[in-house]
């Protein structure tokens, strides 16, 4: 190495691991879109559950009849709606205060958000 020669096995790892990177920017840019243009649809919407409660009409009766859900956490579900608006997805409702996935999962067979007009209504 003191000689001044360059190091032909390094110049060739750095050649190869060079190549590397441009092969993936390039396979990259060909199957990934920019954010700006990924499709803005909501998903299909399913079928509610007959008598399933739709959290962006139900009021706190309605609200605290659900399991896990007591006069504390509907309250904080009736504001949250307020402050931010209604809910697109039933799985939006995790974003509440004092609602974890163990609640949640326990809800998802009981709720609705208002149907497929509804929610395609919310798309932004």
């Amino acid at each position: 190495m003191g000689s001044g020669k360059p190091n032909r096995w390094g110049m060739a790892v750095s050649m190869a691991a060079g190549a590397a990177m441009l092969l993936c920017f390039a396979l990259r840019s060909t199957t990934m879109r920019p954010l700006d243009q990924l499709p803005r649809d909501p998903p299909a919407v399913f079928a509610a559950p007959e008598g399933a409660v739709d959290i962006n009409a139900a009021g706190m009766e309605e609200l605290t009849a659900l399991p896990g859900i007591g006069e504390a956490r509907a309250r904080a579900i009736l504001d949250y709606r307020e402050s931010h608006g209604p809910f697109r997805y039933p799985e939006d409702l995790i974003r509440v205060d004092g609602i974890g996935e163990g609640i949640l999962s326990g809800l998802l067979g009981q709720i609705t958000t208002g149907g497929e007009g509804d929610a395609e209504n919310f798309s932004g």
